[in-house]
């Protein structure tokens, strides 16, 4: 997971209005939505979800059943910025969703999942608030799907959230000691999946194969070797390279440390 800056994320100037024509009252929506997140955060009603609270001030489906109009999904915008904010990646796994989805419309209609930080079932009056949308994957959003722990989860737009978790070599991932919004946020969104345990390994041995090798030359910095462009699992990468660092010059110096001096 890497910071993700919302410059430029904004809503349309015709987002509100866009969002009130999906449904019938919209202004009894906003009224039921205020009260229903008045509740208790992890009370029984909160938790049956919104629907089941007030469904008469929402739309229903093609089988009758109420819902949050996607308008989300249905305008294109949504995406086109969230995109552009996460590179294309996963704001959560870091892995590249924009190559292994099958996006229809290019870069007018990008692939991935528009996902509701704050689920939309227990927190209806933020449905439709941009800085609660992120693009994620199937596998972490399916993952996710409407689970809110006491504490919530890490943000990828707030403070330094890669630091907040521990990258090893071989792919797998935990939160730092005593961080339970880390903690939930790898456990909820199933980030010690296998195979996405298994493509973060490789990623990162590639990219040690490469650094060991330079590691100890005079000329070389660590900010030389270190990812600063976006790519997949940068952060887990830039972690084991840090660490690859600090050994290889203390190695360094104990061997020249040991070293005999010559005799003149």
């Amino acid at each position: 997971m890497i910071r993700l800056r919302r410059r430029g994320v904004k809503p349309p100037a015709d987002w509100q209005e866009t969002v009130d024509a999906a449904f019938p009252d919209a202004a009894a929506f906003r009224r039921k939505a205020r009260a229903f997140e008045k509740l208790a955060e992890l009370g029984a009603k909160r938790e049956k979800g919104f629907a089941r609270y007030a469904p008469e001030v929402l739309p229903t489906d093609e089988k009758g059943k109420p819902e949050f109009p996607p308008v989300w999904r249905i305008d294109a915008r949504v995406r086109q910025a969230i995109a552009r904010m996460s590179h294309g990646f996963c704001a959560y796994c870091q892995s590249p969703i924009s190559s292994t989805h099958p996006g229809k419309g290019g870069e007018d209609k990008p692939p991935g999942q528009v996902e509701h930080f704050r689920p939309k079932a227990r927190f209806p009056a933020q449905v439709y608030a941009w800085d609660n949308y992120f693009l994620v994957c199937m596998a972490c959003n399916g993952a996710k799907h409407d689970r809110w722990p006491a504490g919530g989860y890490v943000r990828p737009d707030e403070g330094q959230p890669g630091s907040r978790f521990v990258f090893a070599e071989n792919g797998e991932i935990e939160a730092r000691e005593g961080d339970e919004q880390a903690r939930c946020t790898v456990e909820d969104f199933g980030l010690t999946r296998f195979w996405l345990t298994q493509h973060r390994r490789t990623a990162i041995q590639s990219h040690l194969d490469f650094v060991k090798k330079l590691i100890g030359y005079p000329d070389i910095r660590l900010q030389d070797i270190l990812i600063t462009r976006p790519v997949a699992f940068s952060e887990a990468i830039n972690q084991n390279v840090r660490r690859a660092w600090a050994h290889g010059r203390r190695k360094g110096k104990k061997s020249s440390r040991a070293r005999p001096r010559r005799v003149r």
